[in-house]
């Protein structure tokens, strides 16, 4: 099981995880084609072409849940979760 493939579960396992880190889920979310740009400060903004929502990161912070659960919906949304 590859780097990626094992994030994926981490993002689905239950409960949901508080401990992935800024560096993993922006290395996944432009691995899988989103696009990113500064918004100010800290944050990061990913977008993914055709999809509505923007899913906004800060660095060096790890993920809270509702960013998780954003990434989850991104995911679904892609047919990534397919791999969980």
């Amino acid at each position: 099981m590859g780097k990626f493939e094992k994030l994926i579960h981490k993002i689905y396992g239950r409960p949901m995880p508080i401990n992935i880190s800024y560096q993993d889920a922006a290395r996944l979310l432009i691995s899988i084609g989103c696009t990113v740009r500064k918004r100010g400060g800290s944050h990061r903004v990913f977008h993914y072409p055709g999809y509505p929502a923007a899913i906004v990161l800060m660095e060096d912070e790890n993920l809270h849940q509702y960013q998780v659960q954003d990434i989850r919906k991104l995911l679904e949304h892609i047919g990534l979760s397919k791999m969980k």
